[in-house]
């Protein structure tokens, strides 16, 4: 029994090499090809890829929730879902109304990505701060404007708070979410310069 059992197992490995050597064969002379699909849609999970001087990477994947800042205007940014980067932009799904839009790498000033619940909480919860501070400074500005009279009271109080709410509600969203995510450790931001990171995808 132990004999039939060693080539048993003699003729297994024999088999087991056998096969491990046409496969090669076949690779190497084309016959037999992985399937790129597979190696395509791996690397397509990958969406955003960000380096810093070489030192070190970060990959962030299609569907993660991030924040794109615009260098210029600190206060635009786009907040949302990465759905892709092609030719130089970056599409994301807005959190607002769901809409897909662009924003070109080259305008990016910093990237804020961490987990999905985190970031949209903060979002939102400094999207509202920043909206009621809006109203209560329009209404200062209102009554002040009113005080001085020259303006009709009821035409006037829409255009303070809607001024003073555009600077107020980017800016409670991105406070809210520094405060809090990133504080927190739920989310990481990227300063994007030359001698910080760089998006190199």
């Amino acid at each position: 029994m132990i004999g039939e059992s060693k080539i048993s197992n003699q003729k297994t490995l024999l088999i087991g090499l056998l096969v491990t050597a046409v496969a090669i064969v076949l690779f190497e002379t084309g016959t037999l090809k992985p399937d790129q699909n597979t190696f395509q849609a791996q690397s397509d999970m990958v969406g955003l890829v960000l380096n810093n001087n070489n030192v070190e990477s970060a990959f962030i994947d299609v569907g993660s929730s991030i924040i794109l800042t615009n260098k210029f205007e600190s206060e635009n940014f786009i907040a949302g879902t990465l759905l892709d980067v092609e030719n130089g932009v970056i599409l994301i799904k807005n959190y607002i109304d769901d809409e897909t839009l662009p924003f070109v790498i080259s305008d990016v000033g910093s990237v804020v990505y961490g987990e999905s619940k985190a970031v949209g909480k903060y979002f939102f919860k400094g999207l509202k701060y920043g909206a009621i501070g809006g109203l209560a400074s329009g209404t200062a500005l209102w009554l002040l404007i009113v005080a001085d009279g020259g303006f009709d009271p009821i035409e006037a109080y829409p255009y303070c708070v809607g001024f003073v709410s555009m600077f107020t509600i980017p800016a409670g969203a991105l406070g809210g979410l520094i405060k809090g995510a990133i504080k927190q450790g739920k989310a990481i931001e990227y300063i994007i310069g030359p001698n910080d990171w760089q998006i190199v995808q």
